[in-house]
């Protein structure tokens, strides 16, 4: 036989061992067991400690079975049966089981024929004749049908899956061709319904049907893999994410101001399950808002957490590397703008399909794990819509934050969850002998240190042509006009470019700008970044806000009130009416004084009358600061000549301009 093997006339076929033998004791019944043991004891003394050679040599088979045979005192053909079944099982002591394999017939239904199933009906104690049918395959292939209503979510509930079977197939038709009434005692029962609609559709197959493909993606299908497959190491594959936090927050400028709920960006470390940058803004998911996370990821975060009051260490956040694949949403990253940055920094976008947030799973569950560690339903303006009632008080009225506040909020909570979350799953066998604690921050130390990959970091003006915007400006008279305000800065002053441009055609320069703070902007001259510096009257008011905010204040100042507009073009009106009064009262007093001999005679000594006007009205206002002075109440009366005036207390020079004033007025009379 060796030699037919070797020739390949003869092959060992491997023989797929019968589902009945490969059982535990556990799963074997008592009554199966004790017929194993029975079986086996028959045999055992005949075939333990002896292999079937030995039991077969010297011709002596049959005359050692019906010794054996006499010793336990049954047929030897009972032992003989016994013997085959053991070799032909593979001689272990499950074979003397019984073999259940193909018991049974495949969708039996022994039914009697006519006989209903189950106790009959009953209505206060009485049996009444309405009672289940007896189903045949086309009452059959009707529930099929009516239950797979339900099961797609075409309808709500299994009952009304039930009416409108009835409805199609269970009513007379009229003359007319209208359905009628449903034929009473015809028809399946609604438990029946139930009974086999479960049998034609699985619980998952309803499940996947009434939530829809896109939530059985996302919460109910099986888990084929983790999130870290294919991830060597920490830079590797960011995620990016945006959602809307649950608290209501208010203006820094004008705490009166409600400027509803901010917008949280997060980047996760996919490896580390570190967060590597956030961004809080008020603009809902896009590549605006995306950008500045970014931008937060890949530099470094002492300065940033500085200007939120949070003092940190390099090496408490040591992010700011780049990393070689970028997971994330259509809205934040599908756009010209993104595919630009992939390009400039040499970043793999993976952008996740419509609706299928699962893609993603680390940077979403971070959501979850930074609202349960701010627990912002208990703060002033939280938001906790599952628990809101009728009457409660609404949650917009209570906001007290500001969004810089929050953000110090949301930093603090981000560096707690990089210290603190505990991920032993991640360790890996190094990790465990190097005794790495298993938390976000120290698996990002030890990997950065032993990762087969290299992280990569960019310069900042690198990174701020990729990520963060620009826009042209135009250079006025007051500096580099930017989102309604002026800027400066010294290649500005040292090369005379308001001057020029106000003196000359107006140049534009392009502002690289961090709407995050407003003294955070740049202009590009070659291939250097220049620092951009408020203007001092501006700095005042504006310096350290948000561009936001900023442009918020704008806004609402150049707003005018319905009222006040109204008023304004009353006192408009008023104003026009008023001058045309008193213009035609002027006309009607130099008609009184008569015309002058002549045009030149009129506009002679036009200095003289000039002077004798300036003295009056010296004299007149002398006399208001007395009386200001003295403390007197000023006269409702009209305005009276000056006392020095009626007594005649002019110096000589004021005497004789008064002279000569009296002698032309009456010499300009007509005769």
């Amino acid at each position: 036989m060796l030699i037919e093997l070797d020739s390949a006339l003869l092959r060992i076929s491997p023989e797929q061992a019968p589902d009945f033998l490969i059982r535990d004791d556990d799963e074997i019944s008592e009554n199966e067991l004790a017929s194993r043991e029975r079986r086996w004891n028959l045999v055992r003394d005949l075939v333990e400690g002896r292999t079937v050679g030995e039991l077969l040599a010297g011709g002596c088979f049959g005359s050692r079975v019906n010794a054996h045979a006499l010793a336990v005192g049954v047929d030897r053909k009972q032992i003989y049966r016994l013997l085959f079944r053991y070799w032909s099982m593979g001689q272990v002591k499950n074979a003397f089981l019984n073999n259940s394999t193909n018991w049974g017939k495949a969708e039996s239904r022994n039914i009697a024929p006519g006989k209903h199933l189950g106790r009959p009906p009953k209505y206060l104690g009485v049996v009444y004749e309405d009672r289940a049918i007896l189903l045949g395959e086309k009452e059959r292939s009707v529930i099929r049908l009516a239950y797979d209503r339900f099961a797609s979510g075409k309808c709500g509930t299994v009952r009304d899956a039930w009416d409108w079977m009835l409805g199609e197939f269970y009513t007379k038709t009229l003359p007319g061709g209208e359905p009628g009434e449903v034929v009473r005692g015809t028809y399946p029962t609604i438990s029946q319904f139930k009974y086999h609609g479960k049998k034609f559709f699985d619980d998952s197959y309803v499940l996947k049907g009434r939530r829809g493909s896109i939530r059985w993606n996302k919460d109910y299908r099986a888990l084929t893999g983790s999130a870290s497959d294919g991830v060597f190491g920490p830079c590797h594959r960011f995620e990016i994410d945006s959602t809307i936090a649950d608290i209501y927050l208010v203006h820094r400028i004008n705490r009166n101001w409600l400027i509803g709920r901010p917008v949280i960006y997060v980047v996760v470390d996919n490896y580390s399950r570190m967060i590597v940058g956030i961004h809080i803004g008020l603009e809902g998911p896009s590549w605006n808002g995306a950008r500045h996370a970014l931008f937060n990821a890949y530099t470094p975060k002492q300065e940033f957490c500085k200007r939120y009051n949070v003092e940190i260490s390099e090496d408490e956040w040591p992010c700011h590397h780049l990393p070689f694949e970028l997971s994330a949403d259509r809205a934040e990253l599908l756009s010209e703008a993104g595919e630009t940055m992939s390009n400039t920094l040499g970043t793999i976008l993976k952008i996740a399909p419509p609706f299928r947030p699962d893609w993603k799973s680390i940077v979403e569950s971070r959501f979850r794990l930074i609202n349960e560690g701010l627990d912002l339903k208990f703060y002033p303006g939280g938001v906790d819509a599952r628990r809101l009632e009728r009457g409660d008080r609404d949650y917009e009225l209570d906001a007290i934050l500001d969004i810089d506040q929050f953000t110090e909020m949301v930093i603090l909570a981000v560096l707690n969850h990089n210290r603190n979350l505990r991920l032993p799953h991640l360790l890996t066998e190094q990790m465990i002998a190097d005794e790495v604690s298993p938390t976000p921050l120290e698996i990002w130390r030890w990997a950065m240190d032993h990762s087969p990959i290299n992280a990569r970091t960019k310069g900042a003006e690198e990174l701020k042509i990729a990520l963060l915007p620009s826009r042209e400006a135009p250079i006025k008279r007051g500096g580099i006009y930017f989102q309604g305000l002026l800027f400066t800065c010294e290649i500005l002053q040292r090369e005379q470019w308001a001057e020029n441009s106000h003196n000359g055609t107006t140049r534009y320069v392009r502002v690289w700008y961090d709407p995050n703070c407003v003294d955070s902007a740049w202009v590009k001259v070659g291939a250097e970044f220049h620092p951009l510096t408020l203007a001092p009257h501006m700095a005042q008011k504006f310096s350290g806000y948000r561009l936001e905010e900023i442009l918020d204040v704008l806004s609402i100042t150049k707003q005018v009130s319905p009222d006040e507009s109204f008023q304004a073009t009353q006192d408009r009106v008023k104003l026009k009416q008023r001058g045309e009064e008193i213009v035609a009262e002027a006309t009607k007093m130099k008609k009184q004084a008569g015309k002058p001999p002549s045009k030149a005679k009129f506009k002679a000594d036009k200095r003289v009358n000039r002077q004798a006007e300036l003295v009056v009205d010296r004299a007149r206002d002398s006399v208001d600061l007395k009386v200001i002075h003295s403390g007197s109440t000023a006269s409702s009366e009209s305005p009276r000549e000056p006392a020095a005036l009626e007594k005649g207390e002019l110096s000589s020079r004021g005497r004789s301009f008064l002279k000569l004033v009296t002698g032309e007025s009456k010499g300009c009379g007509h005769e």
